[in-house]
C-alpha cells in the first residue's frame, strides 16, 4: 500500500498544481517540509576524484525536455568537470522511484518540485546538504530566501537548491480584444477589475460564443492563500476555512458569468492553455506558466501577458512558491561530484542561460536575469514578461504525501458546489469529511 500513497504524491502537479502549479517567488518563515528527512545522514567524502564517471538524474515531475537538459545540465557540467557525464531519467509507467530503489539503482541527483519533497522523505532519499554547500562555498544568500525556505526543513536541513521557479500570469488573446473595442488587461488587476473586463468580453458573436476569462481551475486559484486539501503537519483534510470559501466563491463568480462556463469543469491548466490555443475563443486566461504552450508551432494566437490578477487581501500576490529543485539522493556514493553538478546548474552563467534561452524564472536574487529573461526566445519577442516580476508568491506550505487523494474529493465538491447540487458550507464540509475517511481508510 505504501507504494501507493508516494505515487500520489510524485505525479502533483507542477503545475501545475502546481502546484500546478504550478508551478511555478517571494515567503518567510520555518521552512516548507516539517520534520523531513532521516536524522542520520552519510558523511560527504573528503577526497574528490577526479576518474570519470556517469551520475544519473531522475526528473520527478519538474518537466524538462532532452534539449534543456543538454543546454543546461549536462553541456556546461561537462565543459567544467570533463570527468562527469550526466544521464537523465524520466519516470514513466515503467520506471517508477520504487522500481529504481527495489533494483538498486537509485539515481544520484533527483529533479522534483517542492510539493514532491515529503514524497521522497517517505522513500528514505533526503540528503542534508549542509556540509557540501559549505564545502563547494555556494553562498545561499544569492538566492531568494523563499525559494531556500521551501527546501529546507524545520530544523534547517538544506535537501536542495531550487533551479527554476514556476510562474502564473494572465493571458489574453489581443485579436479578442480589437473585434470588441476593448482595451487590454492591465497589470495590477484585481480579480474583480478582471471579472469587469471578462464580463464585457463573453458575448456570442454569431455561431461563436466567446469566454471572458478562464481562471483554470478553483486549483489554481487557491495558490496564492498557500492552501492544500491536506494539512501536511497533521496529515488532517483542510478545506472547510474561509480561505477555501474566497477560492470557491471566485471561481463560482467568473464560470456563472453567462456564457464563460469552461467545457468541462475544473480541467487541467494545460488543458485550459490547450482550448485557449485550439479553440481561439477565450479572451483572458489566468493560469501557470504555459509558455511552452503559447510557443507551439500550433498557436496561431495573436497574444500577451499581463501580471496575474491579485485578491483585494493579497495584492501583487501571484501565487504559491512552486519551485523546480536539483537533490542530492542520500544513498548516491558520487555526492561530491552530485555537488559539483549543482553548483555549475545554479551558478550565474547557467542561470541567465536558462532565463534567456528557455524562459524558466531564475531563483537567484540577480536583476539581469529578469531584464533578460526570454531574450532569446523568438515567440517571446515584444510581450510583456516584465508583467511577471511585478509580483510576487505566498509561503510554501506543508504537503502530505495524501494531498493527490485530497485533491480529487476537493475538486469534485467544487464541481458539485459550480452545479448548484451543494451549497458552499456543505462542499467543503463534506471534502473534510469524505477527505479523512480516505486517508484513515489508506492508512
Amino acid at each position: 500500500m505504501k507504494k501507493r500513497y508516494i505515487t500520489g504524491m510524485m505525479v502533483l502537479l507542477t503545475t501545475a498544481l502546481a502546484a500546478t502549479g504550478c508551478e511555478n517567488a517571494t515567503t518567510g518563515g520555518s521552512g516548507s517540509n516539517g520534520n523531513a528527512g532521516s536524522t542520520a545522514q552519510p558523511q560527504a567524502s573528503q577526497t574528490v576524484s577526479s576518474a570519470p564517471v556517469t551520475l544519473t538524474v531522475f526528473q520527478n515531475g519538474a518537466e524538462i525536455t532532452d534539449d534543456d537538459f543538454k543546454l543546461l545540465f549536462a553541456d556546461p557540467v561537462k565543459k567544467k568537470y570533463p570527468n562527469i557525464d550526466l544521464k537523465i531519467v524520466r519516470q514513466d509507467a515503467n520506471t517508477t522511484l520504487d522500481s529504481l530503489i527495489a533494483s538498486g539503482n537509485v539515481p544520484d541527483l533527483l529533479l522534483t518540485p517542492n510539493s514532491g519533497i515529503m514524497g521522497l522523505k517517505q522513500q528514505d532519499l533526503l540528503y542534508d546538504m549542509s556540509s557540501l554547500v559549505k564545502k563547494y562555498n555556494i553562498d545561499l544568500s544569492r538566492f531568494n530566501s523563499v525559494a531556500i525556505d521551501a527546501v529546507k526543513s524545520d530544523k534547517g536541513e538544506l535537501w536542495g537548491l531550487p533551479y527554476a521557479l514556476q510562474f502564473n500570469a494572465l493571458y489574453y488573446n489581443k485579436d479578442i480584444f480589437n473585434k470588441f473595442g476593448i482595451s487590454y488587461p492591465k497589470d495590477g488587476m484585481t480579480w474583480d477589475d478582471a471579472i469587469q473586463l471578462g464580463q464585457q468580453l463573453t458575448r456570442k458573436d454569431g455561431d461563436i460564443q466567446y469566454r471572458g476569462l478562464d481562471p483554470a481551475s478553483s486549483y489554481v486559484v487557491s495558490f496564492p492563500y498557500s492552501l492544500t486539501y491536506v494539512d501536511g503537519k497533521t496529515n488532517k483534510a483542510s478545506m472547510d476555512n474561509d480561505q477555501w470559501r474566497k477560492v470557491f466563491d471566485l471561481t463560482k463568480r467568473i464560470l456563472t458569468i453567462p456564457g464563460n462556463m469552461q467545457p468541462s469543469p475544473e480541467p487541467s491548466a494545460a488543458a485550459s492553455g490547450s482550448l485557449f490555443i485550439k479553440d481561439k475563443n477565450v479572451a483572458m486566461l489566468a493560469s501557470t506558466n504555459l509558455m511552452a504552450q503559447m510557443g507551439s508551432a500550433s498557436n496561431e494566437v495573436n497574444w500577451d501577458i499581463a501580471q496575474y490578477p491579485s485578491f483585494q487581501d493579497k495584492p501583487n500576490i501571484s501565487g504559491k512558491v512552486d519551485s523546480h529543485n536539483i537533490m542530492i539522493a542520500k544513498t548516491s556514493k558520487h555526492q561530491d561530484d552530485a555537488m559539483k553538478v549543482i553548483e555549475v546548474v545554479t551558478s550565474d552563467d547557467v542561470q541567465l542561460l536558462s532565463a534567456r534561452k528557455t524562459a524558466r524564472m531564475s531563483p537567484l536574487n540577480n536583476d539581469e536575469m529578469k531584464k533578460q529573461f526570454g531574450a532569446d526566445v523568438p515567440y517571446l519577442k515584444g510581450k510583456n514578461v516584465q508583467a511577471l516580476f511585478k509580483s510576487t508568491v505566498s509561503p510554501t506550505p506543508i504537503y502530505s504525501i495524501y494531498e493527490t487523494d485530497g485533491k480529487r474529493i476537493g475538486q469534485q465538491k467544487f464541481r458539485d458546489f459550480l452545479a448548484d447540487k451543494i451549497d458552499m458550507n456543505t462542499a467543503l464540509r463534506q471534502a473534510d469529511e469524505e477527505i479523512n475517511k480516505k486517508i484513515d481508510s489508506m492508512k
